[in-house]
């Protein structure tokens, strides 16, 4: 499923239960994050459709815009850093199944598994259809185009996120940043305070 069919929106991610969403996180050691001070945007993002900026890319944009700023570094025409971002919705299908108890006439004393009296019979069968969006949020060293960091964040999409789109995608580039250990001119990781 494209994510544009439903505003990867609600799509993206995933604080669909109260402790927030998957979030992974990886960067390369043997890049000079000193050097970086600056940051822009790919011209044609993944959450984009073909040649048409989406809403999506735009509320990505202005979320990570927010967070980059908040350590420091500044947005260029030629910039150190480019931001991309991809993401995709699946469906998902859980189904359980237990035997289900069956109870006769004797059920309880003398009574036994399988036996005419009581025991289990047939089977109860549940089944829970949900969606699951994904985030992905690459930084790319533009000069050597090649990718430094890469965040991602995966969870059900809730009724909720789908309602308020933007705050969703918001909640999600807060979580994948909470993991970027860098601000712009620092070489060594620091803990960014939240």
């Amino acid at each position: 499923m494209r994510l544009s069919m439903v505003p990867l929106a609600a799509a993206l991610l995933a604080t669909g239960c109260a402790t927030g969403p998957d979030v992974r996180t990886d960067f390369d050691p043997a890049a000079d994050f000193a050097r970086f001070r600056t940051y822009g945007f790919v011209a044609h993002a993944g959450t984009d459709q073909g040649d048409v900026r989406s809403i999506t890319t735009l509320r990505l944009q202005q979320a990570a815009s927010r967070e980059m700023e908040a350590r420091g570094y500044v947005r260029a025409d030629e910039p150190d850093l480019l931001i991309n971002f991809t993401g995709r919705l699946q469906e998902r299908v859980d189904i359980e199944s237990w035997p289900a108890p069956a109870f006769g006439a004797g059920w309880g004393y003398r009574a036994w598994p399988g036996s005419a009296w009581g025991g289990w019979g047939g089977t109860q069968v549940t089944t829970r259809r949900y969606t699951v969006g994904t985030l992905v949020i690459d930084l790319v060293d533009r000069e050597k185009r090649q990718a430094v960091f890469q965040g991602s964040a995966e969870g059900v999409v809730t009724q909720q996120m789908q309602n308020n789109p933007a705050q969703a995608i918001d909640d999600a580039v807060a979580h994948i940043f909470a993991r970027f250990p860098f601000v712009a001119g620092r070489a060594e990781p620091v803990a960014v305070p939240r």
